[in-house]
């Protein structure tokens, strides 16, 4: 999406109605062209708040995702792979002990 253009595109909407309004109640042109001038600086700093705005909840969502990926890729990493000694079954180690006592004797 190209937010770029937000704030020209609702300025330029904003001059289209007022300019249909002002000729529709047949407005002295001075007056209308003040109008005008006012409504299409007005309305181009909303479209630069609303960009802001726009660009913030994008920003803010794919720092989310790149923070859920990146916790994603820790979690795989602690998962303990399982060595060639433990039990596939069970995930644990066989009981084996060396030091017996019958080795001793």
């Amino acid at each position: 999406m190209r937010v770029r253009y937000i704030p020209a595109l609702i300025m330029l909407l904003a001059g289209a109605v007022t300019s249909i309004i002002n000729i529709i109640n047949k407005v002295d042109l001075l007056t209308s062209l003040k109008r005008l001038l006012l409504i299409l600086i007005i309305f181009y700093v909303i479209g630069l708040i609303v960009k802001a705005i726009i660009v913030k909840a994008f920003s803010n969502r794919t720092i989310k995702e790149e923070i859920d990926d990146i916790e994603e890729a820790e979690e795989e990493k602690q998962e303990p792979v399982p060595d060639q000694k433990t039990d596939l079954k069970t995930n644990q180690k066989p009981n084996i002990r060396t030091d017996r006592k019958s080795d001793k004797k």
